[in-house]
């Protein structure tokens, strides 16, 4: 049985470890590794998870540089808010087997906009030690205004009246993607990657590139 309250627990341990100061200036970084997940169920009673990690230069027009895939049977369900639990060993998994020397992680999911301030960006960045960032579809958690409809703009999410990320439109009358930090950037950095990343579509491109593939990878599995 899964202990939630220690699960909790440890979130909030963490936390205390999380540093949102840029470690290194946005102007320097480079190699930002896009990390996503999908799931295939197998015989109605498994589940196998599926990570990409997509590494591209942010300074030579997004060229891909390095793609590398994990794959595992997921045993933990999914719940809400601790998400990083049934996805990180895979997110950890891809992200060891890279060979570039990455200046930031962006992930699929949530860095700080998150009750106890541990999306799985945050997670993966505190445990790894990274500089990490969280670039979400959907709302978890948190109030804020809705942005207008032009593209790049932007409102700021509060927990509690902790500024905790921002709500990105991203392309215009496109539904709005949730930014936030998750270790060693701060809180301003991660939305101006988030839009320096941005190549015409809805999703920053390393995230966007890293669940398309997946997409492609799955069906390959599939036949």
């Amino acid at each position: 049985m899964i202990d939630i309250n220690r699960l909790k627990e440890e979130q909030i341990s963490l936390s205390k470890k999380l540093k949102l100061k840029d470690k290194i200036p946005i102007d320097r970084i480079r190699y930002v590794a896009g990390v996503d997940l999908t799931y295939l169920d197998i015989w109605k009673t498994k589940t196998l998870g599926i990570a990409c990690a997509v590494v591209i230069d942010v300074k030579n027009d997004f060229e891909v540089v390095e793609v590398k895939y994990a794959e595992s049977m997921v045993d933990f369900p999914y719940i809400p808010t601790f998400l990083a639990y049934r996805e990180l060993p895979l997110v950890l998994d891809v992200s060891e087997k890279l060979k570039t020397r990455v200046d930031l992680f962006m992930l699929d999911g949530m860095g700080i906009i998150h009750p106890r301030r541990m999306g799985i960006a945050a997670h993966f960045g505190v445990l790894k030690g990274c500089v990490s960032m969280g670039c979400a579809k959907s709302h978890l958690i948190g109030e804020y205004e809705k942005p207008e409809e032009e593209p790049l703009s932007y409102k700021k999410v509060f927990i509690e009246g902790e500024h905790v990320g921002f709500v990105l439109r991203s392309r215009k009358n496109a539904n709005p993607i949730f930014i936030s930090p998750g270790n060693n950037i701060s809180l301003d950095s991660s939305l101006r990657m988030a839009i320096r990343c941005l190549n015409g579509y809805k999703l920053p491109e390393p995230t966007r590139l890293a669940h398309n593939l997946l997409q492609s990878y799955r069906r390959k599995l599939i036949g």
